[in-house]
């Protein structure tokens, strides 16, 4: 009888880890949503916003906008790109 309770807290600490497991790579965790597919609806919505505001800018633009920021936020980067600011041009 006397062993029940460090079973009951043993079994506490294992089930918190296996919790902790699962959810510490959740994506809710960071700020910035996941990247994905950009859908026509919201390039014309983001498009139409900015031209009531006086700044016209056509849909193409903002979808490859999107796509660059989806990728931005998934980690994909240019070789050149990495390199470039790495190691900047001092000429």
């Amino acid at each position: 009888m006397p062993f029940y309770f460090f079973f009951g807290v043993l079994g506490l600490v294992i089930g918190g880890l296996v919790s902790w497991f699962f959810m510490a790579d959740h994506p809710f965790e960071t700020p910035e949503t996941p990247g994905g597919p950009v859908d026509a609806l919201e390039a014309a919505f983001l498009s139409g916003q900015l031209e009531a505001e006086g700044t016209p800018v056509d849909e193409e633009t903002i979808t490859r906008l999107l796509e660059l920021h989806g990728a931005y936020v998934t980690g994909y980067t240019r070789d050149q790109e990495v390199a470039a600011i790495a190691t900047p041009d001092l000429e």
